[in-house]
């Protein structure tokens, strides 16, 4: 499961905290110190090892390395900088190795998500609670990144859907005859609970059908 979560840079990355852009085959970090923010673009490699990964981040003032391990069935985050203010990153660099935990144990326990029937970026859902809501989205960010849109309509007409950007819940939309409502919210997926869902029309089976934006 940690590999499939972490192979692909371009969809775990922008989960990451501090994330700021993906540029060409760099990525760029704004790390905050104290009053100023430094921004940090790099190239960066993967690697797998024994129940094991680990991501290198390279740029001129220094390397960054990210460590992934299981350890008596838990995940393991690390974070080391060697260069530029080594002296001064102990803060950022732990905030930055509990976020990347929370985020990947997140997307590790959605592949477990319940009543899902997923082929491609089609599928069908049912059972679904505000509690699982969640767990449904984030399965969906492992596949398609940070921006993309999940629709699904029940046999009754019922529609729903959830719109992602920048790895942020930014929209649920829902129509039922001819009433459409629309929840604004801007909340990270890795934050989501299920306050958004609660009034959701949710005890349906939903034909779904997941793009990227």
């Amino acid at each position: 499961m940690l590999k499939i979560i972490l192979s692909d840079p371009k969809k775990t990355l922008p989960f990451f905290p501090y994330f700021e852009e993906l540029r060409g085959g760099g990525v760029r970090f704004k790390v905050p110190r104290f009053i100023f923010n430094f921004g940090y673009e790099f190239e960066f490699d993967v690697g797998f090892g024994d129940r094991e990964a680990m991501y290198t981040f390279r740029e001129e003032r220094g390397i960054l390395t990210v460590t992934f391990k299981m350890v008596g069935g838990k995940l393991r985050v690390t974070a080391s900088w060697a260069g530029f203010g080594e002296a001064l990153m102990g803060k950022p660099l732990e905030n930055f190795a509990k976020g990347i935990a929370t985020a990947i144990r997140e997307f590790c326990a959605s592949m477990k998500c319940p009543g899902v029937e997923i082929g491609g970026r089609e599928g069908w859902v049912e059972y679904v609670t505000p509690e699982t809501a969640p767990a449904f989205i984030k399965r969906f960010a492992v596949e398609l990144g940070a921006d993309f849109v999940v629709e699904g309509t029940a046999e009754d007409g019922t529609y729903l859907s959830a719109e992602i950007r920048d790895g942020n819940l930014k929209s649920l939309r829902v129509r039922r005859g001819s009433a459409e409502s629309v929840i604004e919210t801007d909340t990270p997926l890795i934050e989501l609970g299920s306050e958004p869902f609660e009034d959701l029309p949710l005890d349906r089976k939903f034909k779904i059908k997941a793009k990227k934006l």
